[in-house]
């Protein structure tokens, strides 16, 4: 049994995660960028589940709550990990290196799923009251544009091409249905860097 909480942002978060090239795109505007992935998850998640775009002030105060846990937990736990992985440990024994790095990463993911949680309980209360299901995947696909527009003004981010293909690779993952074009205008990219 999981000791994660179900959640339809977790649930949607792992499966967009797991999509083609989308892990990669997200930990580039993480690692380039200085990105929370759960965040652009989030961004993306509010839009496809029919939720308006979010304006730049209540990003700003759902930011202040996530960065403390980022910073005082999930980034640490995340350099722990990583500091394991690199295989600089001179001495020890490398399987039993390795299972400590599994238990941090399994920490760090318990970690993010927190994360989520909280994300998801400090936007709910409004976007209960406007949520748009029906609302036709272009428009919530521009939502989610927007969405990641706020974050990147937030952040202090003027998006450059390689960050325009990032989220067009999120895009094409959350809104399948859509054709590459269309992302591309969306994101303003040339169709043929869309695929």
């Amino acid at each position: 049994m999981s000791d994660f909480l179900p959640h339809p942002f977790w649930n949607f978060s792992l499966e967009l995660y797991g999509a083609e090239g989308v892990a990669e795109a997200c930990l580039d505007l993480q690692d380039r960028r200085g990105c929370d992935v759960n965040v652009l998850l989030f961004c993306c998640w509010l839009a496809a589940s029919g939720r308006p775009t979010l304006s730049a002030d209540r990003l700003r105060a759902i930011l202040k709550a996530s960065d403390a846990w980022q910073a005082d937990v999930v980034k640490p736990l995340r350099a722990i990990r990583r500091k394991l992985k690199d295989g600089s440990w001179a001495g020890a024994l490398p399987e039993t290196v390795e299972a400590v790095r599994r238990r941090v990463a399994d920490a760090e993911l318990a970690a993010e799923h927190a994360e989520q949680l909280e994300l998801a309980s400090l936007h709910m209360p409004l976007a209960d009251r406007a949520i748009h299901r029906d609302e036709p995947p272009e428009k919530r696909m521009r939502a989610a544009v927007g969405n990641l527009g706020v974050y990147a003004v937030c952040l202090g981010v003027v998006p450059d091409e390689k960050d325009r293909v990032a989220v067009a690779t999120l895009m094409r993952a959350t809104f399948p249905a859509l054709v590459p074009v269309e992302i591309a205008d969306a994101v303003g990219l040339q169709a043929d860097r869309v695929t």
